[in-house]
């Protein structure tokens, strides 16, 4: 039987967390760190020009995976989410998406793959499985 991977065993991933709540961008880096990955953090909103400087960021610190939350207004966040992912250098990033309310940005968007991030551990085990399950579709350098 295999053992099961501890912070110590895994490939310690390079995480570009991008939300609009700063409170939950520290949450998430405590998780992420616990579990002995390495993140850097940016809120979206204090972007000017998100369209172009969120790529920018990405490009910047060359994360293994990044972690976008779609916030509200979720039209326009999804919108945003959309250009960085069409941007043409960034075609192969890695990216787990996080809500606070799936529900609600499906009625805006459609069905998506989003996993929705209440705060609670359950939560946030889920999302570190997806993060890793991600980072493991990258090339180690």
């Amino acid at each position: 039987m295999a053992a099961k991977s501890s912070p110590s065993t895994r490939r310690r991933l390079r995480l570009a967390l991008l939300n609009d709540n700063q409170r939950v961008l520290r949450m998430l880096c405590d998780w992420f760190k616990q579990h002995g990955h390495h993140c850097v953090t940016a809120v979206v909103a204090d972007f000017p020009r998100a369209h172009e400087d969120v790529p920018q960021f990405i490009h910047k610190h060359g994360p293994d995976v990044v972690v976008y939350d779609v916030a509200m207004p979720y039209a326009s966040s999804w919108d945003l989410l959309d250009a960085i992912r069409s941007d043409p250098s960034l075609t192969a990033q890695p990216f787990v998406v996080t809500t606070p309310n799936k529900k609600t940005l499906e009625e805006a968007v459609g069905e998506t793959s989003a996993l929705e991030l209440p705060g609670l551990t359950t939560d946030l085990r889920r999302i570190l499985k997806a993060v890793e399950a991600a980072g493991r579709s990258v090339s180690t350098p």
